[in-house]
């Protein structure tokens, strides 16, 4: 939550957002997260994250590598970082800044959730890092 305003994705209304409990109002301009998230295995029921980061969103989720059968026991965690902006105190538009596979795992694995650590590096200086949990479903 970044002051006040929190962000969720759900299979249905994408992401949205609410400032101080409000009404629960989309994200605009994320339609090429969208096709990436749905192409990727997004739409699969897997495992989807989205972490509020230093103003951005990381959006993170599972996807299967079905354009390689090769590789068929692995799966892709894949990763998108999201520039924010507010018109007029009632939109917000996101901007996909990067979007790409972060790591390839086996399928056995399982996205738990996405944890975003502030390190304190030097003289009040804050490094912010991106950090996935993994589990190894027996």
């Amino acid at each position: 939550m970044d002051g006040g305003v929190r962000y969720v994705y759900s299979l249905s209304h994408g992401c949205s957002w609410t400032k101080d409990g409000g009404n629960w109002k989309g994200v605009k301009g994320l339609d090429s997260l969208t096709k990436m998230y749905d192409g990727n295995g997004g739409l699969t029921g897997n495992t989807t994250e989205l972490v509020s980061c230093g103003g951005k969103l990381l959006f993170m989720w599972e996807g299967y590598m079905t354009r390689n059968p090769s590789n068929s026991n692995r799966k892709q965690i894949w990763c998108a970082e999201i520039t924010l902006e507010t018109h007029d105190e009632c939109e917000v538009w996101g901007n996909v800044e990067w979007i790409d596979v972060v790591q390839s795992v086996p399928m056995k694995f399982e996205l738990l959730r996405c944890l975003v650590v502030s390190l304190e590096k030097g003289q009040g200086s804050i490094s912010k890092r991106r950090s996935t949990s993994l589990k190894e479903n027996n």
